[in-house]
């Protein structure tokens, strides 16, 4: 089916239903993000992983998952509109998720926070933005993947000695209902795998195509329809956990998404299919990237820190001021 999906050509539809298929590969994202956390949070279960392994390592690399299927289908035809995902789906995390979020309930920062998630957000942030400097060769996507890993490995280490394992049980139970069944939870990632590579190429094929009919750029397109749709699955997580008034997972939902955004994701990317980084992106889409980095560090610096509803309406007009901006360049 995804290979009859790749060959149907896009281009020969009216344009009321590439709007439609963009909605379905949102829909297809969505459900597929929500089935593979699902399926992942099971797999934990079963073989009763700590819930904050899980929580800082499996929900973050499954909410991520819509990107990295999207980039990977977008690089092979326009490497504009990937690294534009990229970068939209970074800054839409910080000032639409954890602005909304804020809305719901204040959000407030910790120690950890402070002193090893948001100064490696920030190193790894500016360390992207130089390898862009000469392009995105398959050396630096393996350093890029290499350093997801070793954060991977890091956080379990670093989790398997603290003493606040218990205490995020809960914190997961509300996220995702728990498959300890081995069998459906395999079954879910099964599922949730196909819907998000049908929901990439649904949304990256009519999203291009929009963007040749409508005469914007393809920049524009990734960093605004497709950052926003393939954020939806932090979006749906981070607000489920403001709801519950678990800020800490919310926050670490979208710094962990971010991170394996730039590491995980451009890395794979890079490693699969090298491409070149147009001069544009440094006036505009990467000192934007880096502004929001820099205004979540601040935001989030000290003990006492939090982002209440006057910070979130800021990120949410920051956000909307991104879109707008890039959409008038």
């Amino acid at each position: 089916m995804l290979d009859l999906l790749i060959r149907f050509d896009f281009g020969s539809l009216p344009t009321i239903l590439l709007f439609f298929f963009v909605l379905i590969g949102i829909i297809g994202l969505v459900l597929g993000g929500r089935w593979l956390t699902d399926g992942a949070v099971g797999i934990s279960s079963f073989f009763n992983i700590s819930p904050l392994i899980v929580g800082l390592t499996v929900v973050s690399i499954a909410t991520s998952m819509p990107e990295m299927f999207t980039c990977l289908t977008a690089i092979q035809e326009s490497a504009d509109l990937a690294l534009g995902s990229i970068i939209g789906s970074n800054i839409a995390n910080i000032g639409l998720i954890l602005g909304v979020s804020a809305l719901i309930a204040p959000l407030a920062s910790d120690i950890r926070l402070i002193r090893k998630e948001l100064p490696f957000l920030l190193c790894l942030t500016l360390l992207f933005v130089w390898f862009a400097l000469e392009g995105f060769g398959r050396i630096e996507g393996i350093i890029l993947v290499s350093i997801a890993i070793a954060y991977i490995v890091w956080v379990v280490r670093n989790s398997l000695n603290e003493s606040s394992v218990s205490r995020l049980d809960e914190d997961l139970s509300f996220m995702s209902a728990s498959r300890s069944n081995l069998f459906f939870a395999l079954v879910w990632i099964v599922l949730g795998t196909i819907f998000l590579s049908l929901g990439a190429q649904c949304l990256v094929s009519s999203a291009q195509q929009l963007a040749l009919r409508f005469g914007v750029s393809e920049v524009f397109v990734g960093l605004s329809v497709v950052a926003l749709g393939t954020s939806l699955p932090e979006l749906a997580a981070s607000v489920s956990a403001s709801l519950a008034k678990k800020n800490s997972l919310c926050i670490g939902n979208v710094i962990g998404s971010n991170l394996f955004n730039l590491a995980l994701i451009g890395g794979t990317s890079a490693c699969f299919y090298p491409f070149p980084v147009d001069a544009s992106f440094f006036w505009v889409e990467f000192p934007l990237l880096i502004l929001a980095t820099l205004l979540l560090y601040f935001f989030l610096r000290k003990t006492d820190s939090f982002i209440g509803q006057k910070r979130g309406a800021f990120l949410i007009t920051f956000y909307l001021f991104v879109i707008v901006f890039i959409g008038l360049k």
